[in-house]
């Protein structure tokens, strides 16, 4: 009876690293065929789709409308989780809907994401101007803090 628990905690182990991170209802509707490199080429293409992004926050900015966050982008693993060692196609912004608040967001966040492709814009980056994949956010989720790169390069010592 004592190596009952003992079989149980590697099962919930394995349960729980195959869980998405993003909703259902998301991964449903997502059109996987649309990739960063095919949408940063001709974001007016894909108005509408609804994607599956990820990335690092480097900006943030309030407007009228709500939160533009510019994004490094990264891909994304099985998990929907952003994968940094597959280096970056580019940026885009991200349109939150809402005022989120440092408490919430900040730079530095590894986050995915779902939203719909809702254009392009055109801002001056590094004195040039940048053409910018736009995508209206329905979800996001926060990955990883940066304060946690701690866990992320831990090595343990060995005797």
């Amino acid at each position: 009876m004592k190596k009952l628990p003992i079989l149980i905690l590697p099962l919930l182990l394995l349960v729980g690293g195959c869980t998405h991170n993003l909703s259902k209802s998301s991964l449903a509707l997502a059109d996987r065929t649309i990739t960063f490199v095919k949408l940063r080429e001709n974001p007016d293409a894909y108005n509408g789709k609804f994607i599956l992004l990820g990335g690092v926050i480097k900006v943030i900015t309030h407007t009228p409308q709500g939160t533009q966050l510019e994004v490094v982008q990264y891909g994304l693993d099985g998990r929907e989780m952003p994968d940094e060692a597959s280096g970056s196609g580019g940026r885009f912004l991200a349109m939150v809907p809402e005022r989120l608040g440092e408490s919430v967001c900040r730079t530095g966040l590894l986050v995915s994401m779902a939203g719909e492709v809702s254009g392009k814009k055109v801002q001056l980056r590094d004195g040039e101007e940048y053409l910018y994949p736009v995508i209206a956010i329905k979800e996001l989720r926060i990955v990883r803090t940066p304060d946690e790169d701690f866990f992320r390069t831990w090595v343990p010592d060995r005797p």
